[in-house]
């Protein structure tokens, strides 16, 4: 859940107030340009690491093709 400084009014919070939001909240506050600072990023997901292609012998054509 992120923590965030307000650009603008919302609802009864005034500008400047450091306000906790749920991650649509804060995903449409920060859409709308009413996110003056992050002060607590929201926890981020480890990236999905990317699968490489399939390893080819030393010996195939396609390895002696990349040497030349």
């Amino acid at each position: 859940m992120p923590r965030i400084k307000l650009a603008h009014w919302h609802g009864d919070r005034k500008p400047g107030d450091e306000v906790d939001v749920s991650d649509e909240e804060f995903a449409a506050l920060r859409r709308d340009g009413r996110v003056a600072e992050v002060v607590q990023a929201p926890a981020e997901e480890p990236p999905v690491p990317q699968q490489e292609d399939e390893a080819q012998p030393e010996d195939s054509p396609a390895a002696a093709r990349k040497r030349r």
